[in-house]
């Protein structure tokens, strides 16, 4: 399994420019700077602290481990472990964001194991590590919400241990700010953040989760602490970005295809399952945008809903990929060359 995880996360080129960010500012964080005060503050700091330990092992520890939780969790919910670890380590968009140094697969990870030690009775524990994914990045309350109304349906009396245990973690994460009286001033670029995402287009987002494709058209380039930063790029077509030229083609990812079928499978068994109200509450990570990545936090509950069929279609275009069919992206880095 961790070879097949492997493989498919090597299957692209694709590059996340953002990891220099998270890289900087985890490593700021490590040596003492206040997450307030890095260079990174609009997002939670738990992900980066992790980063700035091992900024190459850490994601890529967590996406491993969270391939096989994933596996124990769709055990628990009557489902094949073998088949949900199997669909999850070959879907191209979680492995590729373990391989770089992003704060989705933490989310994925604490996600996750929140969801497990709440099916084994252990509802503190359960509050922590949701509190742990918020701390790492925002995108943890989409599943969360879904995971909160089920409570509210099934299990009141668990609500309490479970908010109590997240506000902990929560500020725990945030100690070194409330420690130097920043807490209340780093809340000012978190407010920013969630105003900066509700002026974008959800339209794009929902585009990639039903298509899985970059062939749209979408650029994006803003300033980032006075310095032009390209965060993503996904139009057919040459550019000159900064000191990169970067050529795209136009070609669907598919490998990702337990995502696809998600709304039928949802129609087809609608419950209020726990299961059911974690996936559904999932999508709506696509309202933050269409970058990858971002689908990357909630892809462990998707494949929940996988079928072998799915799988087979994923390993199958991981071997095209390394055939070299369909080309679908090719990078020119500086001096440097690397293809799809």
């Amino acid at each position: 399994m961790v070879t097949l995880f492997v493989v498919a996360s090597f299957s692209t080129g694709f590059a996340f420019l953002d990891e220099e960010i998270y890289i900087k500012a985890g490593l700021e964080q490590v040596a003492g700077v206040p997450p307030a005060l890095s260079s990174n503050p609009e997002h939670p700091p738990l992900a980066k602290y992790l980063i700035g330990l091992s900024p190459r092992l850490a994601p890529l520890v967590a996406g491993v481990a969270t391939v096989f939780l994933a596996g124990w969790l769709g055990r628990l919910l009557g489902r094949s472990f073998w088949l949900v670890s199997l669909s999850l380590a070959t879907d191209i968009v979680f492995t590729t964001t373990s391989r770089f140094a992003m704060l989705d697969v933490f989310v994925a990870l604490f996600s996750v194991s929140a969801v497990i030690s709440y099916l084994l009775g252990r509802r503190w524990l359960s509050g922590v590590l949701w509190g742990a994914a918020l701390a790492s990045k925002f995108t943890a309350a989409f599943p969360l919400a879904g995971f909160v109304f089920y409570v509210l349906l099934r299990d009141r009396r668990s609500l309490v241990p479970i908010t109590v245990g997240a506000a902990l973690a929560f500020l725990a994460a945030h100690a070194v700010d409330l420690a130097q009286g920043l807490f209340l001033y780093h809340l000012q670029f978190y407010w920013w953040l969630v105003s900066f995402h509700s002026h974008k287009n959800p339209f794009l987002g929902w585009l990639t989760f039903f298509t899985g494709a970059p062939w749209y058209v979408h650029y994006t380039k803003f300033l980032y602490n006075g310095t032009e930063v390209v965060t993503a790029v996904s139009r057919p077509g040459v550019y000159d970005v900064l000191e990169y030229q970067i050529h795209i083609s136009a070609a669907p990812w598919l490998g990702h295809v337990a995502w696809r079928a998600l709304p039928i499978e949802l129609a087809m068994r609608p419950s209020l399952a726990l299961e059911t109200l974690l996936t559904a509450s999932s999508v709506f990570v696509a309202q933050s945008g269409w970058f990858y990545w971002y689908f990357a936090a909630v892809a462990p509950f998707f494949h929940l809903f996988t079928r072998r069929i799915y799988v087979l279609a994923q390993l199958i275009f991981i071997a095209l990929l390394y055939l070299g069919v369909p080309p679908v992206l090719t990078w020119v880095l500086g001096p440097f060359k690397t293809g799809w």
